[in-house]
């Protein structure tokens, strides 16, 4: 059975807010990467680049329900992540206004090394922090510009 990792967060933003920054493209580079290309249409597949790495990281768009989820498949490009799936998932937040996004990468095989799963864990949660800061403060900051 694969590895799964999964962060939530309580963003002071309204669900459409969330949902523009992971579903467009400019919402994507102004808190992950400046270097990006998205069009979200489910069934597109998105290309990420992230400055010297040498391969870009593809994400095939699986579902876009507006305030309430995006899915992306990794279509390979990155070692182990080929066929995970990344779920943000979208929530009113039960403590007070704004969203409560639930970010799971699910499908991590179970012989990937686990020096590299706790670097993409920990990378995430940086990516899902920066998301929280930018809507907060509504300036740009990508994580990897």
């Amino acid at each position: 059975m694969g590895r799964e990792m999964m962060f939530a967060v309580d963003i002071d933003a309204e669900p459409a807010a969330v949902f523009e920054a992971l579903a467009t493209e400019a919402g994507l580079e102004s808190f992950w990467t400046s270097n990006c290309d998205a069009v979200p249409e489910v069934g597109s597949v998105a290309r990420f680049g992230f400055g010297k790495a040498p391969m870009d990281l593809r994400m095939r768009i699986d579902a876009l329900e507006p305030d309430r989820e995006v899915v992306w498949t990794c279509v390979g490009d990155f070692p182990y992540w080929a066929d995970t799936t990344i779920r943000w998932r979208l929530e009113p937040n039960p403590e007070g206004p704004g969203t409560r996004l639930v970010l799971s990468h699910t499908g991590w095989p179970a012989d990937q090394p686990e020096y590299e799963y706790a670097t993409v864990s920990f990378t995430w949660a940086r990516i899902v922090e920066r998301l929280r800061e930018v809507l907060a403060s509504g300036r740009p900051d990508p994580y990897l510009g």
